[in-house]
């Protein structure tokens, strides 16, 4: 059985909390639609940036089809 792997990024930091909040959505409508197409995400990692940011890694396999 052959896999096939993709890395994501999402970054969640922000001062203002609406911008925090849009950012969250996008990353879980991301993660969502990943999912309908086959995606199982293995796991979601934290990536620490300067100026106390963090993005976060979001690992995820499928089988790889012909």
């Amino acid at each position: 059985m052959l896999w096939e792997y993709r890395i994501i990024f999402i970054g969640t930091e922000s001062e203002d909390e609406d911008e925090y909040e849009v950012r969250l959505h996008d990353g879980v409508h991301l993660l969502n639609e990943l999912g309908g197409e086959g995606w199982e995400l293995i796991t979601y990692l934290p990536h620490h940036m300067a100026g106390k940011r963090t993005k976060y890694h979001a690992v995820l396999k499928r089988q790889k089809t012909a």
